[in-house]
């Protein structure tokens, strides 16, 4: 969410070179599964020597997620007009001070929205645990999950439920101090 606050506004605010390149790519990353990338991406951490590691799946999610949690904050920084940073600006702030102190507070919901689905997406996260962690002890919640369903033959019943209990918990305790702000969620598309 920290990096994306900061790509997303630099990303509605700044003029560069390669910015609307940089959205397209966004917007093409997300257009099709993650999964269709598990060969690439199983090179890419076993050359990093990160398989079988909750360090290179943390890894993975984060450069998956950064760029959407982008794009979600840059439609909430185009919302806002230019001229509450131009006014911070005039009374004597710096450009951090405008984005810290006028600008932040007026994008929480966005924030909000971004840390829900960030949080979600690595909360729920199956696909490349399974994949590229085998070790049992760095299995996550989601994978044990599956270890206790196993081939179906005997399923403790009892234990998964009490475990898939535990496994929504936090996901409800989240949406319950994010859902102010959830009623707040404009997701816009590129302007310009």
């Amino acid at each position: 969410v920290f990096v994306s606050s900061f790509a997303g506004y630099a990303l509605s605010r700044f003029k560069f070179r390669g910015r609307v390149t940089i959205l397209k790519g966004i917007l093409v990353l997300h257009s099709f599964p993650a999964v269709s990338l598990l060969v690439a991406i199983y090179y890419v951490l076993n050359t990093l020597n990160l398989i079988n590691t909750l360090g290179g799946v943390i890894l993975l999610k984060a450069a998956l997620e950064i760029p959407w949690g982008s794009w979600i904050m840059k439609g909430f920084y185009d919302q806002l007009p230019w001229e509450i940073e131009w006014a911070g600006l005039v009374d004597g702030y710096t450009r951090i001070q405008v984005f810290r102190k006028i600008i932040l507070p007026l994008v929480k919901p966005g924030i909000a929205v971004a840390a829900i689905f960030g949080f979600l997406s690595g909360w729920s996260e199956f696909v490349f645990i399974n994949t590229f962690i085998l070790n049992q002890q760095t299995w996550t919640l989601s994978r044990y999950i599956k270890g206790i369903i196993g081939d179906f033959r005997f399923v403790d019943y009892g234990l998964l439920t009490s475990i898939s209990l535990f496994y929504i918990i936090p996901t409800l305790i989240f949406f319950l101090f994010t859902n102010k702000y959830l009623l707040e969620v404009n997701i816009t598309g590129t302007k310009g």
